[in-house]
């Protein structure tokens, strides 16, 4: 749109010295397309009404489409005045949030990660989980964290528990969540018995198994409840609550007993010490070697 030049140094004598020609020749452009279009929609809206056979429904569309159009034509018509500023504002724009992405990247995977344990229902304070290996109660969640307290199981390989771990939550867009407390409080847990290929493994699976009857029994009532409450809450068909044994031969020389039991979850630990102390008091042999899973 062509300014005429004497209306250009008029208005650039009453603005400040920062103004340059190009952005006073969007400015004045911008104003005559404004008018323009104003004085084009009510020129056409006083025709419209003017009509007399028009209907009032007609009438009414027809000046809803006018005032779109307008509008339309109006923002087609600025973002052409203002193509070139347009331009450099979405560039500095662009720079600046990829140099705030770069910069603040695990923050944001955090809060990602918190969106996703909160939308998914992964876990919540008092669940015992594992990620990434590491297993215990959640003690708290926030925005970019989550806290466990450690299992109070002790590893072969290590002898420090009870510790608390802080896990970034940018770990559960790429790690799995086992979730143990998702289905109630009991869990199915296995102990593994590795005996020598020529000791005696029907004693080893009796034994075995009269320990575990004799513990499930004391709690017998709750783990029906709890059966019940499996199978009402989630549609689902709850595992065998009956202990049992399953062999394997993992090598050549030994025998490994895989006891599977249901047991309590903060009890784990203290009932599979008792199934082994009991074990090894009915069994003679000596070279009885146990881990858990």
């Amino acid at each position: 749109m062509n300014i005429p030049p004497a209306l250009l140094a008029m208005l650039k004598n009453y603005l400040p010295d920062f103004v340059d020609k190009a952005l006073l020749h969007d400015l004045i452009a911008s104003l005559v397309l404004i008018g323009l279009l104003l004085l084009l929609r009510s020129s056409a809206r006083h025709a419209i009404l003017r009509r007399e056979d028009l209907h009032p429904d007609v009438k009414r569309r027809w000046l809803i489409t006018l005032r779109n159009s307008v509008l339309l034509l109006l923002l087609i018509g600025l973002a052409l005045i203002w193509a070139n500023e347009i331009e450099a504002v979405a560039v500095s724009m662009v720079a600046i949030a990829a140099a705030i992405v770069i910069a603040n990247k695990e923050l944001i995977m955090c809060m990602l990660g918190s969106i996703y344990r909160t939308s998914t229902h992964a876990y919540q304070a008092g669940d015992r989980i594992e990620l990434r290996g590491l297993k215990g109660q959640v003690l708290d969640t926030s925005l970019l964290s989550t806290t466990l307290l450690e299992s109070s199981h002790a590893g072969s390989s290590k002898g420090t528990v009870g510790r608390t771990i802080t896990i970034p939550n940018s770990v559960l867009l790429t790690e799995p969540v086992f979730n143990e407390t998702k289905l109630g409080s009991y869990v199915i847990h296995t102990i593994h018995v590795a005996l020598p290929r020529d000791a005696d493994w029907e004693k080893g699976e009796t034994v075995l198994l009269d320990a575990a009857n004799l513990l499930v029994a004391t709690y017998q009532e709750d783990l029906e409840r709890h059966r019940r409450d499996i199978e009402q809450s989630f549609a689902l068909e709850s595992p065998s609550l009956t202990p049992r044994v399953r062999l394997t031969l993992d090598d050549h020389e030994t025998i490994t007993l895989h006891l599977q039991m249901p047991v309590a979850l903060g009890d784990r630990s203290r009932t599979e010490q008792e199934i082994l102390r009991h074990f090894l008091r009915e069994t003679s042999t000596t070279q009885t070697r146990c881990t858990e899973k």
